[in-house]
Order: C-alpha cells, then sequence, then structure tokens
C-alpha cells in the first residue's frame, strides 16, 4: 500500500539553525524522509512542507501553477521562522532546487543546496507543452525508477500539461534572478540524472550570482538523489555545509 505523503516538522531543541527541504514537481516529501531525518539527528530543525496539487490527484494538481507551489515553499521557510530558526538553509530536490533560489530571492536565508535542479531537461518535449495542452491535457507516465527507488515514491500516472507549461515558466523566471543570488550556493548534480540534463549543474554554478558557491557531481546517482546508491554520500555533504554556514555565520554575525 503506498504511503500518504504529508508535510514533516522535525523539532530539535538548543539548536537556532532550520532546514527547508523541497521536494520536486510531482514528487512528495516522501522522497526527503531519509535527509530530513539525517539532518535532524545531526542537531537542526527540519521542515519539509507538501506542495500545493502534490501528493493528491493529477485533477487538483491541474489547478495549480508554479506561484501556488512557491507559496507553499515559502510558508515552510516562515513557519521554520516562527519555530525560532535565525538561521535557515533552503535545501530543494529538482525543482525544488529552484523553488529554493526563488526564496533566497526574497527572504533571507543563510545559504542555498539545489539537488538536480533543472535548467536543462532531456525531454525536448517540454517546450512543445504550451500548444499540446489543448488537446491532450495529461501525459502519461513514462517508465519506472529503479526498483531501490520506486516503492519509496507517491507516483501520479498522468501529469497535467498545463504544469509542465508552468514548470517551464519556472525555469525561466529562476534563470532570470539567478545573477542577483549572492548567499552560498552547494550545488549536486547527479551525473546518471535521466530528468535532468547533468548540464544543469555547470550552468548553475556559472549563472548564479554567489562569491561562495560549489558544484558537487554525484556520479553513481540518478534524478531522485535523495534515494539513490550515493545517499550516505548526500547526507554528509549536506551536512558538512551547513556547519560551515553555521560556523560563518557565528564568527561574522553582521556579514
Amino acid at each position: 500500500m503506498q504511503a500518504q505523503p504529508a508535510p514533516f516538522l522535525f523539532k530539535a531543541d538548543g539548536s537556532t539553525t532550520g532546514v527547508l527541504l523541497i521536494h520536486g514537481f510531482t514528487g512528495t516529501t516522501l522522497e526527503l524522509k531519509p535527509l530530513g531525518r539525517h539532518l535532524h539527528a545531526a542537531g537542526w530543525t527540519v521542515h519539509a512542507p507538501l506542495l500545493k496539487g502534490h501528493g493528491v490527484t493529477p485533477e487538483e494538481m491541474g489547478c495549480t501553477t508554479w506561484v501556488d507551489w512557491f507559496v507553499s515553499a515559502r510558508d515552510g521557510y516562515r513557519l521554520l521562522r516562527e519555530e525560532g530558526c535565525e538561521l535557515v538553509v533552503v535545501v530543494g530536490l529538482s525543482m525544488g532546487g529552484l523553488l529554493a533560489l526563488k526564496i533566497a530571492q526574497h527572504e533571507p536565508v543563510a545559504g542555498i543546496v539545489t539537488l538536480c535542479a533543472p535548467l536543462k531537461v532531456r525531454d525536448p518535449r517540454l517546450s512543445l507543452a504550451r500548444y499540446l495542452q489543448y488537446m491532450f491535457p495529461y501525459a502519461k507516465r513514462r517508465g519506472r525508477k529503479a526498483d531501490h527507488i520506486e516503492p519509496h515514491l507517491y507516483v501520479y500516472e498522468r501529469t497535467p500539461l498545463s504544469c509542465v507549461v508552468s514548470l517551464e515558466e519556472l525555469m525561466h523566471n529562476v534563470r532570470y534572478v539567478l545573477p542577483r543570488l549572492k548567499q552560498p550556493a552547494l550545488i549536486i548534480q547527479a551525473v546518471q540524472d535521466e530528468t535532468v540534463h547533468p548540464a544543469s549543474g555547470q550552468m548553475l554554478y556559472e549563472q548564479i550570482g554567489s562569491a561562495d558557491k560549489e558544484l558537487v557531481l554525484f556520479e553513481q546517482s540518478g534524478h531522485i538523489i535523495t534515494l539513490d546508491r550515493e545517499q550516505d554520500r548526500l547526507h554528509e555533504t549536506v551536512t558538512q555545509f551547513i556547519r560551515r554556514i553555521e560556523s560563518t555565520t557565528r564568527s561574522h554575525p553582521n556579514t
């Protein structure tokens, strides 16, 4: 039986650092649970909101746009601030990475982590969605993920093309704002990514305005990097980045 996705909040006593985890397009918080548990064990309050239209039905998702998804993510950021988190690091998987970058445009965040964020996708049909959506409202799912990933997903067997169009609009929007972002950034890209073109990582690294930025490639992982074979390395890489952000902020509290 498929698990029902829901937001999660793991509170950490004695810490004023929060980590916002944002899932991807048609994804859910289930894909972020292992990373969330690890970061909570490291001593931080961790929150993953469920984006509007996700974890429900394709019909409900079809009534949403990237603006709705952004509002859900930003509400998650504000919840962490209400919980007393003075320092917030935003971590986003796939489209969640784009939303993390948008939050950094509008809210004070201490650091940004993107996981397989799409500036360029493998499927050339993406640009046709805006024309096809009126004839074919939904696109059927193509293929399954690897056996060690598929059971952990909440799957939509069809995706509203109107939402695909909105995703493309978000991609263009984020490209425009990248040079203005100055927060420390950790850009992680899976080399075996079957959805996002691996060149996205390098593009993001080159275009973001951050002086403190790093691109890390995961050679053995696919798109759902949070559930893939290099999961332990991912956990440690993100953990070390957040620890460095904490240390730098404490050393230079007014910068």
